[in-house]
């Protein structure tokens, strides 16, 4: 069934309401559980910065990514995670193409993963990662309908 279960967060407690799920599934289907975060990608930093200000924008990008990975391993101390042996990983780029490419790339089964409330003109004019891995997943995708606001 489901071999490979991935779980985006996005670092809210709103994401994390998918997990409860993807441990349901889980526990379902026997399959290994992964939650990943994107983190904004350190690669470079835009042409235009000065020397001073691409150092300070480096730092910045490496204190982001170090934030998302002690993130990720608080969340797989949590007991209900920990007994499930989920992986974590964090991954840099901008997130609808990033989840798509790490699910192609590492053949995940499932995604599970929360969809925020936004009024129709907001997820126009802000974009939708859920709705970007909807459309362009190449596997089944749960939402999970955030229950807080």
């Amino acid at each position: 069934m489901y071999n490979k279960i991935l779980v985006p967060l996005d670092g809210s407690s709103m994401a994390e309401e998918a997990i409860l799920y993807a441990l349901e599934l889980r526990r379902l289907s026997g399959g290994a559980l992964t939650l990943v975060h994107v983190a904004p990608s350190a690669t470079a930093p835009p042409a235009r910065y000065s020397m001073v200000e691409a150092g300070t924008w480096l730092l910045r990008q490496t204190q982001m990514q170090q934030g998302a990975e002690r993130y990720l391993e608080d969340l797989a101390a949590r007991p209900e995670v920990a007994a499930a042996r989920a992986e974590h990983r964090v991954i840099n780029g901008e997130p609808g193409p990033s989840l798509v490419a790490l699910i192609e790339k590492d053949a995940f089964d499932v995604v599970v993963m929360t969809t925020r409330r936004r009024a129709k003109l907001a997820r126009w004019v802000l974009g939708s990662t859920a709705d970007f891995v909807v459309q362009h997943a190449p596997v089944p995708v749960l939402l999970v309908r955030q229950t807080r606001e």
